[in-house]
């Protein structure tokens, strides 16, 4: 019983002092928050990859890919009013001899097919990238992506070229992720 009371007195005097204190507009600690400023336009750095390769009857060829930004593509923006400048991306196949088999330019816009309006409005060429020849046919995977964020927003297309010169872009299969793991697997194994 006694324990009662003292728990009852505490909790009375409790009452009366959070009763009489009063807050004040001092007591609520605030900080001004200033959104990031835009700086000037970003850009990816220049890029070269080169490959060599042997492809049609054996003969050695070279895969050469370069990303470039262009100043003369429609800039992007993200939700801070950032601006980004997008790429233009060059694949090359090189004879022997160095003569030129292939050369064509790439942006954003050849690939509008397999964008939805929010990729085609707010999206960059990150790159293209050189993945295997197989019979007569080079393979590569190029991907558009938001601006600074990672490979898993981007949008993988498949983009092929033929002995002839002919150029085919589609999205990835199920089939194609499986094969790919398969050739990955087979050069870690060696």
């Amino acid at each position: 019983m006694k324990r009662l009371v003292i728990l009852l007195a505490a909790a009375a005097v409790l009452m009366v002092a959070c009763k009489d204190k009063k807050s004040t507009a001092s007591d609520i600690i605030t900080t001004d928050y200033e959104a990031p400023q835009p700086q000037d336009p970003i850009a990816m750095g220049a890029k070269t990859d080169r490959t060599d390769v042997s492809w049609v009857d054996g003969q050695p060829y070279t895969v050469q890919v370069t990303r470039s930004p262009a100043d003369s593509l429609p800039m992007v923006a993200d939700v801070n009013g950032q601006k980004y400048i997008d790429n233009v991306v060059k694949v090359e196949v090189l004879r022997a001899d160095n003569s030129i088999f292939f050369r064509r330019s790439f942006t954003k816009s050849s690939f509008s097919e397999w964008l939805d309006a929010d990729y085609r409005k707010k999206g960059i060429l990150e790159g293209i990238s050189f993945q295997r020849s197989e019979g007569l046919t080079l393979f590569f995977v190029a991907w558009v992506n938001y601006p600074q964020s990672s490979e898993d927003e981007a949008v993988d297309l498949q983009l092929t070229v033929s002995s002839l010169g002919n150029v085919s872009i589609q999205p990835f299969t199920e089939d194609d992720v499986r094969d790919d793991l398969k050739v990955k697997d087979e050069e870690e194994e060696d």
